[in-house]
């Protein structure tokens, strides 16, 4: 293998720590599988079985994460040196939370389960990293719930919003109705419009039929 898969390996989340021998005892005796999407081309989809632990090389992927009577969605861009599957690759859920689709050439790493479990096994470290990857996610979804009261309808709407994204930033896409917004946050409809349009007046939202687009997520925190 060339010098830069081992650098490229060694990059990857799940690879940092690792020696440049324990890499090449790696490609020596794993298989590992390359793979590369083109736009459009779906990875996984939601409440399929997973199999298979993806890390994306290089690309962007959209994952969209449905509510559970599919009446309303939530699409977030994925990067590179992201991880699809680790927190349901063992445990008592083991289907996929989203469906993974590339928005544009993507090329993917791919470990199949058993691999990867021979892996964690035979390298300590590869388990830290995997519980510093899943810690992190569960510690910035615990956060949210000891947040302050909200002070205005404003921020209702992007405390909803925090609770239904996995990583609070960059562009997200909410499709749902102000109606049902308006039940879930027990509101009329006119006052979630008006909240809404006050939002979109100050660039942290764009409106269109039927969806909510934020454009930064990281920006709306900040209001």
């Amino acid at each position: 293998m060339q010098e830069s898969m081992f650098t490229m390996l060694l990059t990857l989340p799940l690879f940092q720590g690792l020696s440049y021998d324990d890499v090449t005892r790696i490609v020596e005796s794993t298989r590992l599988d390359f793979s590369t999407l083109t736009e459009g081309a779906i990875l996984c989809r939601q409440d399929e079985p997973c199999t298979d632990l993806h890390i994306i090389i290089d690309g962007r992927l959209k994952a969209r994460t449905a509510s559970a009577d599919r009446s309303w969605a939530v699409e977030e861009e994925v990067t590179e040196r992201s991880i699809v599957g680790l927190d349901v690759l063992y445990g008592r859920r083991r289907t996929h939370a989203s469906t993974f689709t590339a928005l544009t050439t993507t090329r993917i790493l791919s470990i199949d389960k058993r691999t990867m479990g021979a892996l964690f096994r035979y390298f300590e470290v590869m388990q830290i990293n995997a519980f510093n990857v899943l810690t992190s996610q569960i510690a910035t979804r615990d956060r949210v719930m000891w947040l302050p009261p909200a002070d205005s309808l404003e921020q209702r709407l992007t405390r909803f919003m925090l609770s239904h994204v996995s990583r609070p930033a960059g562009r997200k896409r909410f499709d749902i109705s102000m109606a049902l917004l308006g039940r879930y946050l027990g509101e009329d409809q006119r006052r979630i419009s008006k909240a809404l349009h006050n939002m979109m007046a100050d660039g942290l939202v764009n409106l269109q039929r039927r969806a909510v687009e934020v454009p930064a997520f990281e920006k709306l925190l900040l209001r």
